[in-house]
């Protein structure tokens, strides 16, 4: 009971009002007997309220609903419901004990809760790092009015984890215009012949035709030779490749560029899916590269969420050889390849320029990087000192790089995705489903 006993300020600053009449007493004897009545008072009430806070064991019941996955970079709603049992009404103060990836210490909700009541609340947190987050203890200090002298502090041990998934709360923005784009798409898609395993038809053989397709069983049955017929493979392989290095671990409202990058391209696998092309994924950076080959059913999304959910790195120099060395010995079929990365400079970009063609040659490669979104804030407001004028300079050549650095990529056969990090898994969609209405894979 003791360590569960405290007082609020309003007993001090009576206690300093008896101090002053007991001071006056010497000069005031009336003085003198006002400062007992507010000492007996004060006592008095203290007493009073400790009977009733501390009559029951418990007076205050909590539970916390956590999600089963975290969103990251999104809004997560948190549960908490709460029931008084003292037949008063009880002024609460709940501080929650955060996971501390949220780097929230100060978090503090004040409410009255009449007696008896259900009451249910919520807060929303937004997580910016993929991992484990632990809730732990819940403490409550109730008091029965607001200038009440005593409080009671009431601490829940119920610690609960909960792990955070790259974002998968856009795919309810998203679903509605992949399937417009998809529809689209297809009003335009155009039936060809070709090898895949698509079954057409059985169909006489002509001189040209693949004799590797002759039906021997129907060619018996018809008395002439008979040809197995297919359709030109609809499916087609999706890689994102997600640069894991050094130039990925720059911060745009709190989150990495990585993870904006982990985002879209789980954004981009399900749009993939959605339209029966294969989705894969691939991570690179100093010497090592995990893979997953593409699939184009359901299951298949899980796994590349599982995956990019356990995605770690040190943010080392990422070596594009190496990534167009992989590339070259495992992917032998044609495929729209989309590497997310981040050029910090032009002579980043021609580092790397050689391998980044290479790859076009056997690929569609479509290459994502991330345009400077402060910036472009930055030079939409007025420039009011020399200060700023000089910020603003130094913005726009470096606004003016990233451009530069695109066109060079186009110029190559290159196609590109120069996007802020906020609207980035919608422009990645929106490029894929260009790709797709064109035909060019």
């Amino acid at each position: 009971m003791l360590k569960s006993f405290y007082l609020t300020h309003i007993p001090f600053f009576l206690l300093g009002l008896a101090v002053v009449f007991f001071s006056f007493g010497l000069l005031f004897p009336l003085s003198f007997i006002l400062g007992f009545v507010v000492l007996a008072g004060i006592i008095l009430l203290i007493i009073i309220e400790t009977l009733v806070l501390f009559s029951k064991e418990s007076i205050l019941e909590f539970k916390r609903k956590l999600p089963k996955r975290l969103s990251n970079g999104d809004e997560n709603r948190i549960q908490v419901a709460l029931k008084n049992h003292l037949n008063r009404t009880l002024q609460v103060e709940f501080i929650e004990n955060l996971p501390y990836q949220l780097q929230i210490f100060d978090f503090k909700k004040q409410f009255k809760l009449i007696s008896n009541q259900h009451l249910q609340l919520h807060y929303r947190v937004v997580p910016v790092l993929r991992g484990e987050y632990v809730w732990h203890s819940a403490v409550f200090f109730c008091k029965l009015q607001k200038w009440s002298l005593v409080r009671r502090k009431i601490v829940f041990e119920t610690a609960q984890t909960a792990d955070c998934y790259p974002s998968f709360l856009q795919f309810s923005d998203l679903n509605l215009k992949t399937q417009i784009e998809s529809h689209e798409r297809n009003e335009l898609q155009i039936k060809r012949i070709g090898q895949s395993l698509e079954f057409e038809q059985i169909k006489e053989y002509a001189a040209g035709d693949d004799y590797r397709h002759i039906n021997w069983k129907a060619s018996a049955k018809r008395g002439h030779l008979m040809l197995n017929q297919y359709q030109d493979e609809r499916s087609q392989d999706i890689y994102c490749a997600i640069d894991m290095g050094r130039t990925m671990k720059m911060p745009f409202h709190n989150q990495t560029l990585l993870d904006y990058a982990i985002n879209a391209a789980l954004a981009l696998s399900k749009a993939v899916i959605n339209t029966k092309d294969k989705a894969g994924v691939m991570t690179f950076g100093y010497t090592k590269i995990e893979h997953l080959s593409p699939r184009k059913e359901w299951r298949q999304f899980g796994k590349i969420n599982e995956l990019l959910y356990n995605l770690e790195t040190d943010f080392l120099e990422s070596d594009f050889e190496y990534l167009y060395k992989f590339i070259r010995v495992n992917i032998k079929r044609r495929s729209l390849i989309v590497i997310f990365t981040n050029f910090d400079s032009e002579n980043a970009m021609r580092r790397n320029f050689q391998y980044l063609r290479d790859i076009a040659r056997h690929h569609l490669l479509l290459v994502v990087f991330f345009e400077n979104s402060e910036i472009s804030q930055n030079l939409k407001e007025e420039a009011t000192d020399l200060k700023s004028v000089y910020e603003k300079g130094v913005g726009f050549d470096r606004l003016q790089k990233g451009q530069l650095i695109a066109r060079e990529l186009q110029k190559a056969g290159i196609r590109t995705v120069l996007s802020p990090p906020e609207k980035l898994n919608m422009q990645v969609i929106k490029k894929y489903a260009e790709i797709k209405k064109q035909q060019i894979l």
